[in-house]
């Protein structure tokens, strides 16, 4: 306290000092989150002198403290035995943890405030704490219980600074001289105002999609150097921004005591060219797992504009970080957790938000929707994701956040929401059968394409070997196909059925490849008439056609159209009937062949093997063909 400051003291004019000592004391909570930073930072090194130390010098010089911890100190950190620190300046980092702790207090006392009398004995009993043993060496285990912020186990001096920083706020907000905006403000010069409008406007906006949840108060109070704006963010004690702003600049310090949630505010703002400092991996070994993260972040700029638009755009986006931690967990219970962070990357960047997802119910609002809309679908045990598949997982995730947030906000009621999210994950599994069938459709197609093939090389067998090489490539095709269908199956509830028919036109394509594949084997001058094969050849061909109508009717099913009903079960009896047919064109066929003459051996086992091998892709096709009919009169029934 300044000689001025004592002389009113004495003279019983205490509270004109508050703005000042509010002032003081804001300062003195960021100058002990650096000076905890630091100690964390250089027990870190310490630890791993390979690597490179964390660079403060900015943070120094803006908090004063450039003199008290010069740049290299970190540098030059290193372990003593397993227990103690050596760190240059150590003892007068601990100093002045004492001096800025009393200078916290300082405002609470003179403003009376009833909190006052709680925290002046714990500031008390500290002062041991925060006395030096030497200069530059600490021990490990103060450093531990300094950073800790754990409220278990006693008087520790962080949460203590938490304490003092939160009724701080709240003193800040009762002696305010204006409410500008929504914030409580002290001593503003006209551009501070038109720096804490902006900030305002940013947080008005999105505001309202904290949807109830306490928090977002703002105090903005003009220093000695720059105007400060702090920001309660939630009710998270460890959990805190302020912001400074000069002509020059403006900078954040943003505290958490979530890695991820810290991460993910630092990714808020790509593209705005904001320095950040690096945010460290998770406490070095030794130190308590309660400790905080402290982050600080740098937005350059002279033009007043563009400092504004930026303050604008930060306190758009501290909503976000209400309950984030919350709607993580909620989330990953169904995609993992990275996964679920991108979503409220996704969901924040278009300010939806999860809020309103934790408002309805969270999990249990998808939960709910799993079991109205896919009951059945869905293994015991599994996961979302691997039932819908990640990116339909992610898709319906997406469309959860955004209609939960659109939907309280116009005020539709929070039935009408579920019935609305149940109905789009029903659809979605619809989707996946309809993808079955659409690609069952295009397999087809690919057997279809070769049997025909066949039945061309049966009239004119010149190009057969060609053909054979087609009908290869084809066949790699198809058995993309096989594996996207059967990866699309393993995913559905109750596919048994669907899954005999993909397997049985699978065989049907490796049937008629076998055939091509046969039908190139051909000798040369072969005079053994091959005409004789083609009605056999031509009614795998058609009953081909018939699947693929069997398998297009049945893909409408789900609409609830009996015409389609109808129009499958006669297109899988049409398939049955023409197997009957090839039965009976198999037999004619091994007749004729016994009948005619041929010179070579070798024609007349390979006609053999062509006329069996056509036979047997109508065995196998009416194979799908039943397992199909199963899954209509399944799905009449349901």
């Amino acid at each position: 306290m300044t000689v001025k400051s004592e002389i009113v003291g004495v003279l019983g004019e205490s509270e004109v000092l508050l703005p000042g000592l509010i002032s003081a004391a804001l300062a003195a909570n960021d100058r002990i989150k650096l000076r905890l930073s630091l100690m964390q930072e250089a027990t870190a090194k310490a630890r791993e002198p390979a690597r490179a130390a964390r660079g403060f010098a900015p943070e120094l010089r803006a908090a004063g403290l450039d003199s008290e911890m010069p740049e290299t100190a970190l540098g030059q950190a290193r372990l003593l035995g397993p227990d103690t620190l050596f760190l240059p300046g150590a003892g007068a980092l601990l100093g002045g943890l004492k001096t800025d702790l009393d200078a916290m207090l300082a405002p609470l006392t003179t403003a009376a405030m009833p909190e006052a009398a709680s925290l002046a004995p714990r500031v008390q009993a500290l002062q041991p704490a925060l006395a030096p043993q030497a200069a530059d060496e600490i021990p490990l285990n103060r450093i531990a219980a300094l950073t800790s912020a754990s409220r278990e186990n006693g008087n520790k001096f962080h949460v203590l600074v938490m304490d003092l920083h939160k009724a701080l706020n709240q003193l800040a907000a009762s002696t305010a001289a204006e409410n500008l905006d929504g914030a409580m403000v002290h001593g503003l010069t006209d551009d501070d105002r038109h720096a804490v409008r902006a900030f305002m406007r940013g947080l008005h906006r999105t505001a309202p999609l904290a949807f109830g949840h306490p928090g977002l108060g703002t105090t903005a109070v003009h220093g000695a150097a720059h105007l400060t704006i702090q920001n309660d963010i939630g009710t998270t004690d460890a959990h805190v921004l302020v912001v400074h702003v000069t002509d020059a600049d403006v900078t954040v310090t943003y505290t958490d005591i979530h890695r991820p949630r810290a991460k993910f505010f630092i990714d808020l703002f790509a593209g705005w060219n904001v320095e950040w400092s690096p945010l460290n991996q998770r406490q070095a070994k030794g130190l308590e797992e309660e400790a905080f993260y402290l982050i600080n972040g740098r937005f350059a700029s002279t033009d007043a504009g563009k400092r504004h638009d930026f303050l604008a755009f930060l306190g758009s986006r501290l909503v976000f970080l209400i309950d984030w931690n919350k709607a993580r967990k909620a989330l990953q219970i169904f995609l993992g957790k990275n996964a679920a962070i991108g979503l409220l990357t996704w969901a924040a960047a278009h300010d939806y938000g999860h809020r309103a997802f934790l408002e309805l119910g969270g999990a249990e609002l998808v939960y709910d929707a799993v079991h109205r809309a896919a009951s059945g679908r869905i293994r015991y045990g599994e996961r979302l994701d691997d039932a819908l598949g990640e990116e339909d997982c992610v898709e319906f995730l997406r469309n959860t956040l955004r209609g939960t947030a659109q939907g309280l906000a116009a005020g539709r009621s929070a039935r009408l929401i579920r019935d609305e999210i149940q109905a789009e994950l029903s659809r979605r599994f619809e989707t996946a059968e309809s993808a079955v069938f659409t690609l069952l459709v295009r397999h087809l197609g690919l057997s279809r394409c070769i049997a025909e093939g066949i039945a061309a090389c049966l009239e004119n067998p010149a190009p057969a070997r060609d053909f054979a090489r087609r009908a290869k490539a084809m066949e790699a095709k198809a058995d993309k196909l096989t594996a996207q269908l059967r990866e699309l199956a393993a995913r559905m509830q109750g596919a048994t059925m669907l899954r005999q028919v993909i397997d049985q036109v699978e065989n049907t394509t490796d049937a008629l490849e076998d055939c091509a594949y046969l039908l190139g084997l051909a000798p040369e001058g072969d005079d053994c008439a091959t005409p004789l094969l083609l009605p056999l050849a031509e009614t795998v061909t058609g009953a081909l056609s018939a699947m693929v109508r069997a398998v297009e009717a049945a893909s409408r099913l789900p609409d609830g159209q009996r015409a389609d009903a109808t129009e499958a079960l006669q297109a899988i009896d049409a398939v049955v009937s023409l197997e009957r047919e090839a039965d009976t064109a198999q037999r004619e066929a091994f007749a004729e062949l016994m009948r005619t003459p041929c010179a070579d051996a070798r024609a007349l086992l390979l006609r053999l093997e062509l006329t069996k091998a056509l036979e047997g892709a109508t065995d196998q096709l009416s194979h799908a063909a039943f397992a199909l009919r199963d899954r209509v009169l399944e799905e009449l029934s349901a």
